[in-house]
């Protein structure tokens, strides 16, 4: 059985990957890897935040949306869905596998239930009682909390504030630990704002623009159709590239110190990032357009060289690990998959509204309901970037995908569980 490390890229949107097209070469690194392995151009994340988007990734089932209380909604559902499904670990752990994993983010955390099937988890939380009082209060929406909690990563460089650079030595250590076949998970943060980069992995940003950078983009998250100047939006995105690049600098170095265990390397991101496509920033609403769910995915060391340009859900990367770990026939097994997930589906909650937000895409169309007043149709091929909505002008497929919104809907409340949807 091969080892396999499993890197998550905190907040990296597709396009801003130059192994996809971006005209900036943030990951030369995963360019390499990509070359030679299988690259999803059209991986889609199954929600647009890391909270309800990565419980349904390690499960590879669609998340209930159960609990919609606004302040403890999203911490229940998650540790619920964690609790009643099998992870991928854990199915790993059964057929032998040592596994390892370190995740500063919070929101992937043992509080939410990460850590089954983990025979090593790091997640550098909850040292101390205090912190995890102030964690569960900011949870429940506290905005007291949230603000202590945040100016206490700051001094610390804790969880947004920890670079790969403070843990490094740490997973390697960890790794010749452990027995093989290991899973090695690695969950980076780097590349969630406020973006503070090494000033030696720095290309387009500098010191003074990262700060402000760091410090406009959180003045920015909570509110809604910002309008600002091009100058100041250049520079976040500046420091966001920064961010990507020292992000692909640790693929570049974990690569080459675990050559000799000839690992396989699956690089995917858990959801996008806006910069101001629609007036919002961040990922802090339930938006299913495609820079909040377009992601790169990558699977090296395959000595393969290929493209899949079909829609592919990052539902299926549980099925596609462990078909890797068993050895199993990889290109004929993603060619079933591409075979016969034509259906891509994407969901969040929107606590505040109290409403379940559906993405459904087959092909180059992509339906979209609970997001506005009316709902959205799209043609991805004409229309990349989701501005021309066709709702009226194909009447007779906009109905045929709403029915099967309906349907995910009338399951979902039945308790049926997510893999039957897909």
């Amino acid at each position: 059985m091969r080892n396999i490390v499993l890197i998550t890229l905190d907040s990296v949107r597709a396009d801003h990957c130059s192994f996809m097209g971006y005209e900036r070469k943030t990951t030369p690194n995963l360019d390499k890897i990509a070359r030679k392995g299988i690259v999803f151009k059209n991986a889609v994340a199954p929600a647009p935040r890391t909270i309800p988007s990565m419980p349904q990734i390690f499960t590879g089932k669609l998340m209930q949306f159960v609990n919609t209380d606004p302040y403890v909604g999203e911490r229940e559902n998650t540790r619920r869905h964690l609790k009643l499904n099998e992870t991928l670990t854990e199915k790993l752990s059964k057929i032998g596998y040592s596994t390892v994993a370190f995740c500063p983010n919070a929101y992937t955390s043992r509080y939410f239930g990460f850590n089954k099937g983990f025979d090593f988890f790091q997640d550098f939380l909850f040292s101390k009682t205090s912190h995890q009082k102030i964690f569960e209060k900011m949870i429940q929406g506290n905005k007291i909390f949230q603000h202590l909690r945040n100016i206490r990563n700051m001094l610390l460089k804790q969880e947004a504030f920890k670079s790969w650079e403070s843990y490094y030595e740490e997973v390697i250590n960890s790794v010749e630990k452990a027995k093989e076949p290991f899973f090695l998970w690695v969950f980076l943060l780097d590349t969630h704002l406020p973006w503070l980069v090494p000033r030696k992995f720095r290309k387009w940003d500098n010191f003074f623009d990262m700060y402000y950078s760091g410090w406009k983009i959180f003045k920015l998250l909570n509110k809604q159709y910002v309008n600002i100047p091009d100058k100041i939006r250049k520079k976040l995105i500046n420091a966001y590239d920064d961010s990507i690049h020292y992000a692909d600098a640790f693929i570049g170095r974990l690569q080459k110190d675990l050559e000799s265990y000839d690992p396989i390397f699956i690089i995917h991101s858990d959801h996008g990032e806006e910069f101001g496509e629609r007036g919002f920033y961040g990922h802090n609403y339930p938006h299913l357009y495609e820079e909040n769910i377009h992601v790169p995915l990558v699977i090296g060391n395959l000595d393969e060289g290929r493209e899949i340009r079909k829609p592919f859900s990052l539902l299926n990367l549980p099925k596609i690990v462990l078909n890797l770990a068993t050895n199993g026939p990889y290109l004929s097994t993603v060619n079933n998959f591409l075979k016969s997930s034509d259906l891509i589906i994407a969901k969040d909650f929107d606590y505040k509204d109290k409403k379940q937000i559906l993405a459904v895409r087959i092909g180059d169309w992509k339906f979209i309901t609970g997001q506005k007043d009316r709902d959205e149709l799209y043609n991805l091929k004409q229309d990349p970037y989701e501005r021309e909505n066709l709702i009226n002008e194909h009447p007779k497929l906009a109905e045929e995908m709403k029915r099967i919104t309906r349907h995910i809907r009338q399951e979902e409340k039945r308790g049926i569980k997510g893999e039957k949807l897909i």
